[in-house]
Protein backbone atom coordinates (compact mmCIF):
# COMPACT_ATOMS: atom_id res chain seq x y z
CA UNK A 1 0.00 0.00 0.00
CA UNK A 2 1.18 3.36 -0.73
CA UNK A 3 1.99 5.69 1.81
CA UNK A 4 -0.46 8.40 0.87
CA UNK A 5 -3.00 5.81 1.16
CA UNK A 6 -1.58 4.81 4.87
CA UNK A 7 -1.96 8.06 5.14
CA UNK A 8 -5.48 8.29 4.33
CA UNK A 9 -6.62 5.87 6.81
CA UNK A 10 -9.20 7.41 9.34
CA UNK A 11 -7.95 7.82 12.85
CA UNK A 12 -10.63 6.04 13.98
CA UNK A 13 -10.22 2.65 12.12
CA UNK A 14 -6.15 2.55 13.70
CA UNK A 15 -7.48 2.82 17.25
CA UNK A 16 -10.19 -0.17 17.03
CA UNK A 17 -7.12 -1.94 15.20
CA UNK A 18 -4.68 -1.70 18.56
CA UNK A 19 -7.79 -2.78 20.59
CA UNK A 20 -8.56 -5.81 18.83
CA UNK A 21 -4.99 -6.46 18.82
CA UNK A 22 -4.78 -5.75 22.83
CA UNK A 23 -8.08 -8.51 22.99
CA UNK A 24 -6.39 -11.09 21.26
CA UNK A 25 -2.77 -10.89 21.93
CA UNK A 26 -2.46 -13.94 24.62
CA UNK A 27 -4.09 -16.02 21.79
CA UNK A 28 -3.00 -14.66 18.58
CA UNK A 29 0.12 -11.82 18.77
CA UNK A 30 -0.57 -8.73 16.81
CA UNK A 31 1.51 -7.17 14.08
CA UNK A 32 1.25 -4.10 11.79
CA UNK A 33 1.41 -3.93 8.34
CA UNK A 34 3.59 -0.84 8.41
CA UNK A 35 5.77 1.56 10.21
CA UNK A 36 2.78 4.33 10.72
CA UNK A 37 0.24 1.65 12.26
CA UNK A 38 -1.83 1.71 9.33
CA UNK A 39 -4.12 -1.00 9.01
CA UNK A 40 -3.56 -4.17 6.95
CA UNK A 41 -3.63 -3.71 3.10
CA UNK A 42 -6.47 -6.37 3.11
CA UNK A 43 -8.63 -3.91 4.73
CA UNK A 44 -7.85 -0.67 3.14
CA UNK A 45 -9.49 1.04 0.59
CA UNK A 46 -8.37 3.85 -1.83
CA UNK A 47 -10.34 6.36 -3.59
CA UNK A 48 -10.11 5.91 -7.41
CA UNK A 49 -7.94 8.04 -10.09
CA UNK A 50 -9.66 9.72 -12.93
CA UNK A 51 -10.57 7.24 -15.49
CA UNK A 52 -11.28 10.03 -18.44
CA UNK A 53 -8.84 12.58 -19.60
CA UNK A 54 -11.55 15.43 -19.19
CA UNK A 55 -15.02 16.03 -19.94
CA UNK A 56 -14.37 18.16 -23.45
CA UNK A 57 -14.53 16.68 -26.55
CA UNK A 58 -11.98 16.90 -29.09
CA UNK A 59 -12.36 18.51 -32.77
CA UNK A 60 -13.98 16.84 -35.20
CA UNK A 61 -11.78 14.99 -37.50
CA UNK A 62 -12.35 15.70 -40.94
CA UNK A 63 -9.51 13.52 -43.20
CA UNK A 64 -8.95 10.02 -42.77
CA UNK A 65 -6.58 8.32 -39.71
CA UNK A 66 -3.17 7.12 -40.32
CA UNK A 67 -0.53 5.64 -38.02
CA UNK A 68 1.73 6.84 -35.59
CA UNK A 69 4.59 8.48 -37.59
CA UNK A 70 3.25 8.50 -40.93
CA UNK A 71 3.99 12.06 -42.58
CA UNK A 72 1.13 13.62 -43.82
CA UNK A 73 0.71 17.44 -46.14
CA UNK A 74 -1.80 19.60 -44.64
CA UNK A 75 -3.36 22.80 -45.68
CA UNK A 76 -5.27 24.31 -49.27
CA UNK A 77 -2.24 23.82 -50.52
CA UNK A 78 -0.40 20.61 -48.58
CA UNK A 79 2.37 22.71 -48.12
CA UNK A 80 3.56 22.01 -45.18
CA UNK A 81 3.84 18.19 -43.46
CA UNK A 82 3.42 17.18 -40.02
CA UNK A 83 3.93 13.74 -38.51
CA UNK A 84 3.17 13.12 -34.91
CA UNK A 85 4.61 10.18 -33.25
CA UNK A 86 3.33 7.58 -30.71
CA UNK A 87 2.40 8.85 -27.25
CA UNK A 88 5.05 7.54 -24.47
CA UNK A 89 4.71 7.85 -21.06
CA UNK A 90 7.77 10.77 -19.89
CA UNK A 91 9.63 9.68 -16.70
CA UNK A 92 9.19 13.67 -15.67
CA UNK A 93 6.70 13.77 -12.62
CA UNK A 94 3.61 15.15 -13.60
CA UNK A 95 2.89 17.44 -10.87
CA UNK A 96 -0.76 16.29 -10.71
CA UNK A 97 -1.67 13.65 -8.58
CA UNK A 98 -3.30 10.75 -10.60
CA UNK A 99 -2.13 11.51 -13.58
CA UNK A 100 1.43 10.72 -16.05
CA UNK A 101 3.00 13.08 -18.33
CA UNK A 102 2.29 11.61 -21.67
CA UNK A 103 4.88 13.00 -24.71
CA UNK A 104 4.31 13.12 -28.16
CA UNK A 105 7.17 13.79 -30.84
CA UNK A 106 6.23 15.51 -33.65
CA UNK A 107 8.05 16.37 -37.14
CA UNK A 108 7.10 19.39 -39.27
CA UNK A 109 8.92 19.81 -42.74
CA UNK A 110 7.65 22.02 -46.03
CA UNK A 111 6.75 20.39 -49.06
CA UNK A 112 7.01 22.82 -51.47
CA UNK A 113 7.49 26.06 -50.34
CA UNK A 114 6.70 28.94 -48.03
CA UNK A 115 7.47 29.40 -44.16
CA UNK A 116 5.16 28.49 -41.56
CA UNK A 117 4.60 28.23 -37.63
CA UNK A 118 3.31 25.18 -36.21
CA UNK A 119 2.03 25.93 -32.25
CA UNK A 120 2.13 23.29 -29.81
CA UNK A 121 -1.83 24.40 -29.04
CA UNK A 122 -2.61 22.98 -32.14
CA UNK A 123 -2.06 19.09 -31.31
CA UNK A 124 -4.81 17.46 -29.39
CA UNK A 125 -4.22 14.15 -27.66
CA UNK A 126 -7.70 12.52 -27.11
CA UNK A 127 -8.49 9.51 -25.11
CA UNK A 128 -10.62 6.39 -26.32
CA UNK A 129 -13.99 8.08 -25.81
CA UNK A 130 -12.57 11.18 -27.84
CA UNK A 131 -11.87 13.29 -24.81
CA UNK A 132 -9.39 16.25 -24.43
CA UNK A 133 -5.95 15.66 -22.49
CA UNK A 134 -4.86 18.53 -21.38
CA UNK A 135 -1.99 20.42 -21.52
CA UNK A 136 0.32 21.23 -18.74
CA UNK A 137 0.26 25.43 -18.03
CA UNK A 138 4.14 24.99 -18.73
CA UNK A 139 5.92 21.79 -20.73
CA UNK A 140 8.39 20.69 -18.49
CA UNK A 141 10.39 18.39 -21.21
CA UNK A 142 13.95 19.41 -22.78
CA UNK A 143 12.20 18.97 -25.92
CA UNK A 144 9.81 20.41 -25.68
CA UNK A 145 8.53 23.74 -27.68
CA UNK A 146 6.17 26.35 -28.03
CA UNK A 147 6.24 26.69 -31.70
CA UNK A 148 7.78 25.18 -34.39
CA UNK A 149 9.04 27.58 -37.35
CA UNK A 150 9.75 25.95 -40.51
CA UNK A 151 10.20 26.44 -44.41
CA UNK A 152 11.89 25.18 -47.62
CA UNK A 153 15.64 24.34 -46.11
CA UNK A 154 14.75 24.20 -42.00
CA UNK A 155 12.25 21.25 -40.40
CA UNK A 156 11.46 21.59 -36.75
CA UNK A 157 10.66 18.78 -33.99
CA UNK A 158 9.61 18.63 -30.63
CA UNK A 159 7.26 17.26 -28.18
CA UNK A 160 4.31 18.25 -27.03
CA UNK A 161 3.24 17.46 -23.30
CA UNK A 162 -0.16 15.93 -21.94
CA UNK A 163 -1.87 14.76 -18.62
CA UNK A 164 -2.97 11.23 -19.18
CA UNK A 165 -5.01 9.54 -16.03
CA UNK A 166 -2.18 6.73 -14.55
CA UNK A 167 -4.33 4.38 -15.16
CA UNK A 168 -4.83 4.58 -19.06
CA UNK A 169 -3.01 2.99 -21.73
CA UNK A 170 -1.18 4.98 -23.84
CA UNK A 171 -2.39 2.14 -26.57
CA UNK A 172 -5.46 3.65 -26.18
CA UNK A 173 -4.74 7.57 -27.15
CA UNK A 174 -5.19 9.75 -30.29
CA UNK A 175 -3.39 12.55 -31.83
CA UNK A 176 -4.97 15.26 -33.86
CA UNK A 177 -3.71 18.54 -35.78
CA UNK A 178 -5.78 21.48 -35.91
CA UNK A 179 -5.41 24.15 -38.25
CA UNK A 180 -5.35 26.98 -35.77
CA UNK A 181 -5.05 26.82 -32.27
CA UNK A 182 -8.75 27.38 -31.92
CA UNK A 183 -9.92 25.45 -34.66
CA UNK A 184 -13.21 23.17 -34.30
CA UNK A 185 -12.29 20.83 -36.25
CA UNK A 186 -9.16 18.64 -37.13
CA UNK A 187 -7.22 18.23 -40.48
CA UNK A 188 -4.85 15.43 -39.50
CA UNK A 189 -5.28 12.61 -37.46
CA UNK A 190 -2.96 9.65 -35.68
CA UNK A 191 -3.78 6.46 -34.11
CA UNK A 192 -2.85 3.27 -33.45
CA UNK A 193 -5.37 1.08 -35.36
CA UNK A 194 -5.05 3.28 -38.23
CA UNK A 195 -4.63 1.40 -42.27
CA UNK A 196 -0.98 2.11 -43.98
CA UNK A 197 -2.04 4.59 -47.01
CA UNK A 198 -1.68 3.16 -50.09
CA UNK A 199 2.04 4.76 -51.46
CA UNK A 200 1.26 7.15 -54.39
CA UNK A 201 2.54 5.88 -57.80
CA UNK A 202 5.17 8.19 -59.57
CA UNK A 203 3.51 9.69 -62.47
CA UNK A 204 6.63 9.18 -64.11
CA UNK A 205 5.79 12.86 -66.32
CA UNK A 206 6.63 16.73 -65.62
CA UNK A 207 3.51 17.81 -63.66
CA UNK A 208 2.58 20.37 -65.83
CA UNK A 209 -0.57 20.69 -68.04
CA UNK A 210 -0.98 19.69 -71.58
CA UNK A 211 1.58 21.47 -73.49
CA UNK A 212 -0.24 23.82 -76.07
CA UNK A 213 2.21 24.81 -78.80
CA UNK A 214 2.33 24.37 -82.34
CA UNK A 215 5.47 23.16 -84.18
CA UNK A 216 4.53 23.03 -87.48
CA UNK A 217 6.87 24.36 -89.91
CA UNK A 218 9.57 24.78 -87.17
CA UNK A 219 13.58 23.27 -87.26
CA UNK A 220 13.95 20.27 -85.63
CA UNK A 221 17.19 18.73 -84.60
CA UNK A 222 18.61 16.32 -82.27
CA UNK A 223 20.52 17.97 -78.70
CA UNK A 224 23.65 18.77 -79.14
CA UNK A 225 22.66 20.47 -82.54
CA UNK A 226 23.30 23.64 -83.32
CA UNK A 227 19.76 25.78 -85.45
CA UNK A 228 19.97 28.86 -87.19
CA UNK A 229 18.11 31.47 -87.92
CA UNK A 230 19.02 34.26 -91.00
CA UNK A 231 21.30 34.80 -93.74
CA UNK A 232 24.54 34.76 -94.63
CA UNK A 233 24.86 38.61 -93.07
CA UNK A 234 23.08 38.40 -90.08
CA UNK A 235 22.18 35.08 -88.05
CA UNK A 236 21.37 33.75 -84.91
CA UNK A 237 22.53 30.36 -84.16
CA UNK A 238 21.56 28.20 -80.80
CA UNK A 239 22.62 25.26 -79.54
CA UNK A 240 21.23 22.83 -77.01
CA UNK A 241 22.76 20.91 -75.32
CA UNK A 242 21.41 17.05 -73.60
CA UNK A 243 18.97 17.38 -70.56
CA UNK A 244 20.73 16.64 -67.17
CA UNK A 245 19.01 15.94 -63.65
CA UNK A 246 20.39 17.44 -60.46
CA UNK A 247 19.23 17.76 -57.04
CA UNK A 248 17.98 21.44 -56.16
CA UNK A 249 19.43 22.44 -52.74
CA UNK A 250 16.41 23.93 -50.59
CA UNK A 251 15.50 27.23 -51.29
CA UNK A 252 12.93 29.92 -52.00
CA UNK A 253 13.49 29.80 -55.51
CA UNK A 254 11.85 25.74 -55.95
CA UNK A 255 9.57 23.83 -54.76
CA UNK A 256 11.24 21.10 -52.14
CA UNK A 257 9.86 18.45 -54.06
CA UNK A 258 11.17 18.55 -57.59
CA UNK A 259 14.41 18.06 -58.86
CA UNK A 260 16.48 20.69 -61.61
CA UNK A 261 16.50 19.51 -65.06
CA UNK A 262 19.34 21.53 -66.59
CA UNK A 263 19.65 22.55 -70.03
CA UNK A 264 22.91 24.41 -71.44
CA UNK A 265 21.93 26.93 -74.32
CA UNK A 266 24.63 28.36 -76.30
CA UNK A 267 23.93 31.36 -78.45
CA UNK A 268 25.98 32.92 -81.58
CA UNK A 269 25.61 36.20 -82.94
CA UNK A 270 26.64 36.80 -86.86
CA UNK A 271 26.57 40.54 -88.33
CA UNK A 272 24.32 41.98 -85.90
CA UNK A 273 23.49 41.44 -81.61
CA UNK A 274 21.40 38.76 -81.00
CA UNK A 275 18.84 38.77 -78.20
CA UNK A 276 17.58 35.96 -76.10
CA UNK A 277 14.95 35.58 -73.40
CA UNK A 278 14.56 32.64 -70.79
CA UNK A 279 10.62 33.14 -71.56
CA UNK A 280 11.24 31.79 -75.34
CA UNK A 281 12.21 27.94 -74.16
CA UNK A 282 10.00 25.30 -72.68
CA UNK A 283 10.14 22.28 -72.02
CA UNK A 284 7.84 19.11 -73.05
CA UNK A 285 7.86 15.41 -72.33
CA UNK A 286 6.97 12.19 -74.02
CA UNK A 287 3.57 12.69 -72.75
CA UNK A 288 2.97 15.66 -74.05
CA UNK A 289 3.06 17.83 -70.57
CA UNK A 290 4.87 21.15 -70.30
CA UNK A 291 7.96 21.33 -67.62
CA UNK A 292 7.44 23.52 -65.03
CA UNK A 293 9.85 26.34 -64.10
CA UNK A 294 10.30 29.39 -61.94
CA UNK A 295 9.29 32.47 -63.64
CA UNK A 296 11.64 34.31 -61.12
CA UNK A 297 14.53 32.20 -61.83
CA UNK A 298 15.41 28.92 -60.44
CA UNK A 299 18.58 28.11 -58.35
CA UNK A 300 21.14 27.65 -61.09
CA UNK A 301 19.76 29.26 -63.90
CA UNK A 302 21.82 31.94 -65.57
CA UNK A 303 19.56 33.44 -68.26
CA UNK A 304 16.72 36.36 -67.84
CA UNK A 305 17.16 37.90 -70.86
CA UNK A 306 20.66 38.77 -72.85
CA UNK A 307 22.17 40.71 -75.54
CA UNK A 308 25.09 38.81 -77.24
CA UNK A 309 27.33 40.45 -79.50
CA UNK A 310 27.78 40.54 -83.20
CA UNK A 311 31.11 37.79 -83.54
CA UNK A 312 30.77 36.20 -80.00
CA UNK A 313 29.20 33.21 -78.45
CA UNK A 314 27.70 32.87 -74.76
CA UNK A 315 26.60 30.19 -72.69
CA UNK A 316 23.22 29.77 -70.38
CA UNK A 317 22.07 27.45 -68.32
CA UNK A 318 18.31 27.35 -68.22
CA UNK A 319 16.43 25.29 -65.34
CA UNK A 320 12.90 23.42 -65.71
CA UNK A 321 11.66 21.11 -62.59
CA UNK A 322 10.95 16.89 -62.89
CA UNK A 323 8.85 15.92 -60.00
CA UNK A 324 10.98 13.69 -57.70
CA UNK A 325 10.63 10.40 -58.17
CA UNK A 326 8.86 10.23 -61.35
CA UNK A 327 11.33 9.49 -64.94
CA UNK A 328 10.78 11.61 -67.29
CA UNK A 329 10.90 10.21 -71.16
CA UNK A 330 11.24 11.71 -74.54
CA UNK A 331 12.07 15.37 -73.56
CA UNK A 332 11.85 18.00 -76.14
CA UNK A 333 13.39 21.82 -75.93
CA UNK A 334 11.30 24.47 -77.92
CA UNK A 335 12.47 27.53 -78.60
CA UNK A 336 9.47 29.89 -79.04
CA UNK A 337 9.53 32.52 -81.92
CA UNK A 338 8.80 35.25 -79.09
CA UNK A 339 9.46 35.53 -75.75
CA UNK A 340 5.55 33.76 -74.05
CA UNK A 341 4.52 32.48 -77.65
CA UNK A 342 2.79 29.37 -78.43
CA UNK A 343 4.72 28.93 -81.97
CA UNK A 344 7.84 26.74 -82.08
CA UNK A 345 10.79 28.19 -84.12
CA UNK A 346 13.06 25.60 -83.04
CA UNK A 347 12.76 22.31 -81.29
CA UNK A 348 15.59 19.91 -80.21
CA UNK A 349 14.50 16.07 -78.97
CA UNK A 350 15.57 12.96 -77.96
CA UNK A 351 12.71 10.23 -78.01
CA UNK A 352 14.80 7.49 -76.49
CA UNK A 353 16.34 9.84 -73.43
CA UNK A 354 15.30 9.08 -70.11
CA UNK A 355 15.91 10.83 -66.91
CA UNK A 356 15.96 8.33 -63.90
CA UNK A 357 15.27 9.77 -60.37
CA UNK A 358 17.83 10.33 -58.58
CA UNK A 359 19.25 8.35 -55.99
CA UNK A 360 19.17 9.20 -52.22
Amino acid sequence: MSALARRSQPRSRTLLAVVACAGSLALTGCSSSSHDGAAPSTTATTSAGPTLCSSKSGAHVTGTAVPFGTAAPTGSSSALEISAGRPRVSSVPSGRHGYRLVQVPIKAAVRTNGTFAVDHGQFELVDRSGHVCRQPSINPLSDGFVALTVDEAHTGSGVVAFLVPGSMPTGLLGVRYLPATDATSASLAWQATAPTPAATKASNSCDGGKAKLSTSGSDQTAFGDTISHGDDVVSESVRAGKPHRRAFKPGPTQPNDVDAIDITVRVSAKGADAYVDRRAFALVDGTGRSCRSSQLGSQGETLTSALVKKGHSKDYTIVFWAPKGSAIHGLRLVQLSKPGGTKAQSVWSDSKLTLKPLKG
